[in-house]
């Protein structure tokens, strides 16, 4: 016989598969999903020129634009008989302070360092100072003769420069070799497809065969505009009369190289090789998040439709996580928040992280720019990030399926016991610390500011600036803290008038209202608690005139019913004594004297009932024994219980059973209990007497089967009720009340359970040291 695996067990074992799946998928797609989504803003929050993110083709950015713009303007410099030097600091300042050309790169790589050759340098042409050698360093003199001779190694460039007529015309090119001058002049060398050309004092771009827009109005205004001469507001001057210039591109630069043999440097020209190598890096780089990104997204799609398995795993991990005590959790997310952001602030330099990578200097005060300072430096530690993501997840799972009691904590004690003490004190006076607190934290801050903004203005930071841009907001802060303080300890203080008020009526004061202020917060709380107040008043007026009306009116009953049922008592006894009635004048005598007997009693209970109800029912309350009490109330009843069809089964303690109580009250609490089962118990059945003592109580109970089938949810202790309405023997329906009336009169408490018909009256009382 082949034998197969318990159904069970697979399905656990199938269960456990799921879960781990699932569990594993949201790992992964979360730890992607945000890698790349991190990676992503720490790539832009760093990146020079954002237009390689959406392009492929690098000379579609900004940064070709503008390097195209700087060498058309070293191009005619050289033509007008000036000279380009890369070391002098009138090539960095050459134009006045109030002309600023936005976001201008320059990538120049033609530094003769012997050491390593920086291959790009990022200029700005505005009101800052760029990194360049200090102007007080000698620099090398230039060995070459020609003005373009530093651009003759570079055929990522093809130009031809000409300059004035006849004899005196002067031609710069470095396209002399396999007749590439010819082919520049018809714009048809082969792997060069962008060309430029200033003529007539204008200028024109092809690309690819097609003419580009330079000029757009005519008005040049920064942006993504060609910054070439020859705008209304940035006219030709005049030693660019007779210049011409041609320049050609390549579509695909590559990196040149040239040793300088009687210095023994190496030049490199890489700037549009960096510029397009730029561009595939990037392109490359947000394909990769993008694919990155989707499988994390397909992760999260697999633990999505697998959550509900998940859950065993995450309940495990928390079953884990609740032995780290809190304080250790809470320093595991400290120095994983300081691995990742701690390393941005020493490893890079202040200013390069506020103006990196060519953000103009002048909007370096502006939100943006600080706005990308605090990104680039949370976004610095891509594996810290994802540590502290995950520790914290680990966290939010013990939260959810640990309570808040189970986990541990050093100064968890501590802290409570803090706070035990400060509730013991009034809640005004909490509330006013709690305050104080708040205005002490925002006077600190306010301070650390102020603070912050002298150091800024010591070093030299525009002063007039920072103090209109924070102060201002500073003292409005301190001004909103000071009116906050104010209005919280006047609410404060309404508010432990208010408790007070509370319990002043808990305690019965319900005549002193609660005034407060007409702009107080608690104004309409103050009110509606008068008015419950007042309402409450009312209605213990009310009841107390009714119940002293019904007291009174029972009073009067019974006083007015009591002469005339003693007077027929009296007929009726005489009657029965009279010899010689017919036996049905006698019968008749006989009746009426026994159901006066009954009105008697009942007007009697109803007088007692309705005193009880009004806690006007007079108690002498002592020290007894319940048991001999119940053994007394049992053998004063033990003629009508040995002439019933019924079985008592007394269990009733030894020792004695010690409580306060009014005798005579109690003694008829178990009368009518005992006659209550007498009428109404079935035949030939068992009532059960019995007294138990437990944990300071003494519980006396009388047990019954009901003859009648008893009806849910009934009150049987209330007035007039009757377990069966049909009954004719002669019950009141106050037995009941009565019993747990004067129980209650008595300091104990009365009960009465059913089951099916299954009747106890339980009295308990609580007990005394003997």
């Amino acid at each position: 016989m082949t034998q197969s695996v318990p159904l069970r067990e697979g399905r656990t074992k199938g269960g456990r598969a799921k879960a781990l799946a699932g569990f594993l998928a949201f790992v992964l797609g979360a730890s992607l999903t945000l890698s790349s989504l991190v990676s992503v803003a720490n790539q832009i929050a760093w990146e020079r020129d954002p237009s390689p993110r959406w392009t492929e083709d690098w000379q579609e950015t900004d940064s070709f634009r503008n390097e195209v713009s700087q060498y058309l303007k070293e191009f005619l410099t050289i033509g007008a008989g000036g000279k380009v030097d890369l070391y002098s600091y009138d090539y960095w300042y050459d134009m006045a302070d109030d002309i600023l050309v936005e976001a201008e790169e320059a990538y120049r790589a033609w530094w003769d360092f012997s050491g390593p050759a920086t291959e790009a340098v990022a200029v700005d042409r505005g009101s800052a100072e760029p990194a360049l050698p200090d102007s007080s360093t000698p620099v090398p003199a230039e060995p070459e003769t020609s003005p373009d001779a530093r651009y003759q190694a570079d055929k990522n460039v093809l130009y031809y420069i000409c300059s004035g007529w006849g004899t005196e015309q002067k031609v710069y090119t470095n396209a002399l070799k396999d007749g590439w001058l010819d082919k520049l002049m018809a714009r048809s060398v082969e792997g060069y497809n962008f060309y430029v050309v200033f003529r007539d004092n204008k200028v024109t771009i092809t690309k690819d065969g097609k003419n580009l827009d330079v000029y757009g109005d005519g008005y040049y205004a920064g942006g993504s505009q060609w910054f070439v001469p020859g705008y209304d507001n940035f006219p030709v001057s005049e030693e660019l009369e007779d210049v011409k210039v041609i320049m050609a591109v390549r579509q695909s630069p590559i990196r040149y190289y040239s040793n300088d043999y009687q210095t023994g440097t190496t030049n490199y020209y890489s700037a549009f090789y960096n510029i397009a190598q730029r561009v595939d890096e990037s392109w490359a780089f947000y394909h990769a998040q993008l694919f990155r990104f989707l499988c994390g997204m397909w992760g999260l799609v697999v633990w999505f439709l697998l959550r509900k398995s998940t859950e065993p795993v995450n309940r495990k991990l928390a079953a884990w996580t609740v032995h780290v005590w809190t304080e250790a959790r809470f320093l595991a997310v400290l120095l994983c928040a300081l691995w990742a952001f701690l390393p941005g602030f020493l490893d890079r330099d202040a200013c390069e992280i506020l103006y990196a990578y060519g953000y103009p200097w002048d909007v370096g005060y502006s939100f943006y720019a600080w706005g990308m300072a605090v990104l680039r430096l949370a976004l610095a530690n891509l594996p810290a990030l994802l540590a502290l993501f995950w520790l914290c997840w680990l966290i939010y799972n013990d939260h959810r399926y640990n309570p808040k009691e189970a986990r541990r904590s050093l100064l968890g004690p501590f802290l409570r016991g803090l706070r035990a003490r400060d509730l013991k004190r009034p809640v005004e006076k909490r509330l006013s610390r709690r305050a104080a607190l708040t205005a002490l934290a925002a006077a600190v801050l306010c301070g650390e500011v102020v603070s912050i903004l002298i150091n800024m203005t010591l070093i030299g930071y525009p002063s007039w600036i920072l103090w209109t841009a924070y102060l201002l907001p500073v003292l409005l802060m301190v001004w909103a803290a000071a009116a906050l303080l104010r209005r919280e300890l006047s609410l404060s203080k309404d508010l432990g008038r208010l408790a007070d008020q509370v319990e002043a009526v808990r305690a019965g004061d319900l005549r002193t209202p609660l005034r407060l202020p007409e702009d107080a917060d608690l104004r309409q709380t103050a009110e509606s608690l008068n008015d419950i107040q007042a309402g409450m008043r009312a209605a213990l007026e009310e009841q107390t005139r009714s119940e002293r009306m019904k007291v009174e009116l029972v009073s009067n009953v019974s006083h007015d019913l009591k002469t005339p049922l003693t007077s027929i008592l009296s007929y009726a006894g005489l009657l029965r004594q009279e010899e010689g009635l017919p036996p049905a004048a006698m019968d008749y005598a006989r009746i009426i004297d026994e159901k006066a007997q009954r009105l008697k009693g009942m007007v009697e209970d109803v007088f007692e009932v309705s005193k009880a109800a009004a806690d006007q029912l007079p108690v002498h309350l002592e020290r007894l024994d319940l048991n001999k009490l119940l053994r007394q109330t049992l053998a004063d009843m033990d003629g009508p219980i040995r002439g019933s069809a019924l079985t008592f089964k007394v269990d009733l303690p030894e020792q004695a059973v010690t409580i306060t109580a009014d005798g005579r009250r109690l003694y008829r609490v178990f009368q009518n209990l005992i006659d209550n089962a007498l009428r109404y118990a079935l035949e030939g059945s068992r009532v059960y007497l019995s007294l138990k003592t437990a944990e300071g109580t003494a519980e006396a109970s009388v047990r019954n089967t009901s003859r009648t089938e008893l009806a849910e949810g009934v009150d049987f202790t209330a007035r007039f009720v009757r377990g069966d309405a049909s009954r004719t023997d002669g019950g009141s329906g106050l037995g009941l009340s009565i019993a747990k009336s004067f129980t209650e009169a008595c300091g104990g408490s009365f009960r009465v359970e059913t089951v099916a018909d299954l009747f106890t009256a339980v009295v308990t009382f609580p007990t005394e040291e003997a």
